[in-house]
């Protein structure tokens, strides 16, 4: 039996470090990558390539150049890698950190651990560094199909380029390993960069829709669009009594939901929703278009104004640009569905979506990437905002380079932020008269001894689950006395040393992450 067991647990780890990118995307260690390249003045090529690409894509393909990686001490020459981005590249001078991408099999037939391509992401628009990280656990607890992240250090011919984010390609490789086939060999199609996809009828040729930004990734020589283009005439031109029918044996409308009830919670608005953007569709062989999520940088801001205009609005059920996004119309006209939706959303707020959920697995990925930030000569967002991210408001005023406008960001402190948006669903589904609710203790007294207390007092923690706070405690006027930084209170209490206090009467706080405050009255002698 013993045998019978070992073999059963070395089975186990076997398939699970066998799959692709088990050991990329590790996401409990900080990796170290590094590339060599014999490219002269190797910064300076890709930015003009960059460039010229971005100005004419058709005149001026993207171009990989040739280097040797090394990742984790495994070593594959002749592999290609080049710039990449939109945003991320173009808006925010990051210096020589500019987003990449790395193709294993560009120039020869090889892989790393079992990867052909890997995207690094500089983290634009993110000072807490977190938002793909989060967003894409959030879709796989889901049991949805997205990406793996990981964090990467990087250096190229010696030279530290800083902190990255690594996240899954999706491409054959994904899609084999993703939905179990070798014959998931249908159409992929991706919104382009600074695509504005609608899925609004544009006609039986794919010239308009290649012209927001569609574009096709697999199958490029047969360049064959009618499966997608007869799935968004559907959604735009039939109103016939079985559409319903007609929809769900070829769209997985209940995965969308999930993914979108996910996106609304997370602010994702450069998602289909809001821009037109970050997606990809998926032509499965069993005739059921799949929507993969994608590019969630753009996450847990509270506001994007450009020049004074708002591009967000706070509503649950998808309503601006509402008639202008056929899938979202067709979808919400549909009672069932919206019914559906609101239960992923309070499913998800009610598990998912909390700090008992996501509290700790955010904090290890902080401290897993303090020192390696700490350094990051070509870091655009300080060191300082980074470590108030969690719990403390950031705003960043970025000057576009193509153009006279600011872009105002505003980025809330995590923690609270996703209690913010718990409540703000609350609120969103009572309007919808649809009845959810979550645990909602803001201001409660907080337990601790001994009170009357000398050198020390400890204070209870709570045992529900994941708490980040600090402690405050005021004197009887109201003045602020001490201070603790914000840490993760573990263990039955939390012992906050007295030393040096004068006796009196103190008001002692715990402010939690979330929002809550534990208030109590002490005695110190």
């Amino acid at each position: 039996m013993k045998n019978v067991a070992l073999c059963i647990l070395l089975f186990i780890g076997f398939s699970l470090f066998s799959q692709p990118g088990g050991l990329v995307f590790n996401d409990t260690i900080l990796h170290n990558l590094t590339i060599e390249t014999d490219l002269p003045d190797w910064f300076e090529t890709l930015e003009q390539e960059f460039d010229l690409n971005f100005t004419d894509p058709i005149a001026n393909p993207e171009i990989y150049h040739k280097c040797t990686v090394t990742w984790d001490g495994i070593v594959r020459s002749n592999c290609g890698f080049r710039e990449k981005g939109n945003a991320s590249n173009t808006l925010i001078n990051f210096g020589k950190k500019k987003p990449f991408k790395i193709s294993f099999d560009e120039f020869v037939d090889q892989e790393l651990d079992g990867l052909k391509k890997m995207n690094l992401n500089n983290f634009t628009n993110d000072p807490s560094l977190v938002h793909d990280a989060i967003a894409f656990k959030l879709f796989r607890d889901a049991g949805l199909i997205a990406s793996r992240t990981s964090y990467t250090k990087l250096w190229i011919n010696g030279e530290y380029i800083g902190l990255y984010v690594i996240i899954e390609n999706v491409d054959k490789t994904f899609l084999k390993s993703n939905f179990g086939s070798s014959d998931n060999d249908g159409n992929l199609y991706k919104t382009d960069r600074g695509a504005g996809v609608t899925l609004d009828w544009l006609g039986s040729e794919p010239t308009g829709y290649k012209g927001q930004g569609l574009k096709l990734n697999t199958n490029e020589s047969e360049d064959d669009w009618s499966r997608l283009i007869s799935f968004i005439d559907l959604i735009n031109n039939n109103h016939s009594a079985d559409f319903k029918q007609q929809f769900e044996s070829r769209f997985d409308v209940h995965s969308y939901l999930k993914i979108l009830a996910i996106e609304k919670c997370i602010r994702s608005w450069d998602s289909y929703w809001g821009g037109g953007n970050n997606f990809y569709l998926y032509e499965h062989p069993d005739g059921k278009i799949r929507w993969i999520p994608w590019d969630m940088n753009e996450t847990f801001q509270d506001l994007k104004i450009i020049s004074g205009t708002s591009l967000l609005t706070s509503y649950l059920v998808p309503s601006n640009k509402f008639d202008e996004r056929p899938l979202l119309k067709r979808i919400f006209e549909i009672e069932e569905y919206k019914t559906e939706y609101l239960n992923y959303v309070c499913e998800l707020i009610q598990t998912k979506f909390t700090l008992n959920n996501l509290g700790e697995y955010i904090l290890d990925r902080h401290n897993l990437i303090d020192e390696a930030y700490k350094i990051d000569t070509y870091k655009y967002n300080s060191y300082e905002s980074f470590q108030h991210s969690l719990t403390e408001y950031n705003e960043d005023a970025v000057s576009l380079t193509h153009s006279a406008y600011v872009l105002r960001l505003n980025y809330p402190g995590i923690y609270p932020f996703i209690q913010s948006q718990r409540e703000w669903a609350v609120v969103q589904m009572n309007g919808w008269d649809h009845d959810c609710s979550i645990e909602d203790e803001t201001i409660y007294n907080l337990r601790v001894y001994p009170n009357p207390a000398s050198a020390y007092i400890n204070i209870l923690n709570d045992t529900s689950g994941f708490e980040y706070a600090q402690v405050r405690l005021y004197n009887f006027m109201g003045k602020l006395y001490r201070t603790t930084n914000y840490e993760l209170m573990q263990g039955p209490y939390y012992t906050l040393p007295l030393e040096g206090v004068p006796a009196g009467i103190y008001i002692l706080t715990k402010n939690s992450a979330d929002g809550r405050i534990g208030r109590a009255k002490i005695i110190i002698q």
